[in-house]
């Protein structure tokens, strides 16, 4: 008798300790979806001016892929090397990462690749501790020159927003028009103006890849600007 209290007893607990977290996991997915936000579009009498690169809160910014580090973890490209603190992230698929000597400027570049048209990652600065600071309210430009081939998919530019109480999620996000095809072996500038909401804590500049192809990239700036309006032949408002 004192067995079968014991069974019972021990698969109540089990019963109720399932249930959280099958309700943590249901709106956790609901919360995942960011509030989306607009770009900014100039217009043809406006020019930014840039502040500092302000990619991620390290000494050593790395918006060239230079400094390579042996990190062989889950960042880091098919050789265990990681151009720190960016790295590769895998959402699905095989995506593969590599950090390569062709670049814009400088001796290095890191390059994302996909296999299959279903494959999706992205290269970013994947430790929230490290990602960069934000000014709430303010506005953040972010580039890169990009080299690339895509034959199915295509790539994107993505600014995310992260709240204070975020922990694995953005709280915002606003995404760039995605770009196909190939820049014929050329370098090609692509940059996304976002304005950061007025609650937010940190940024999260990415570049993403959907589909089959390849992006290189290089020279990323993130950080803050102004947009200035030029009137009258040259004077400024």
């Amino acid at each position: 008798m004192k067995r079968k209290l014991v069974i019972v007893l021990v698969l109540f607990i089990l019963v109720l300790s399932f249930t959280p977290v099958f309700n943590r996991w249901s709106s956790e997915l609901k919360f995942n979806d960011p509030v989306l936000l607009d770009s900014v579009q100039l217009s043809n009498d406006c020019r930014i001016l840039l502040g500092s690169h302000h990619s991620s809160e390290v000494i050593y910014q790395n918006n060239s892929f230079e400094f390579l580090a042996d990190s062989f973890d889950v960042f880091s490209d098919i050789n265990g090397f990681r151009p720190y603190p960016w790295g590769g992230e895998v959402f699905s698929g095989e995506i593969s990462f590599l950090c390569s000597r062709d670049n814009y400027t400088g001796l290095g570049s890191f390059m994302i690749q996909g296999k299959q048209k279903d494959d999706h990652g992205a290269i970013a600065v994947p430790d929230l501790p490290l990602k960069p600071n934000v000014q709430p309210g303010g506005l953040y430009y972010l580039s890169f020159w990009v080299k690339y081939g895509i034959q199915e998919g295509g790539f994107r530019l993505t600014q995310q927003f992260f709240c204070k109480e975020d922990r694995k999620y953005p709280h915002y996000a606003c995404y760039g028009t995605w770009i196909k095809g190939n820049s014929n072996e050329r370098w090609e500038y692509v940059g996304l103006i976002v304005q950061a909401p007025i609650d937010v804590w940190k940024g999260d500049p990415v570049l993403e890849l959907k589909g089959k192809g390849y992006v290189l990239v290089d020279n990323v700036y993130f950080g803050k600007i102004e947009i200035i309006k030029e009137v009258n032949k040259g004077e400024i408002l």
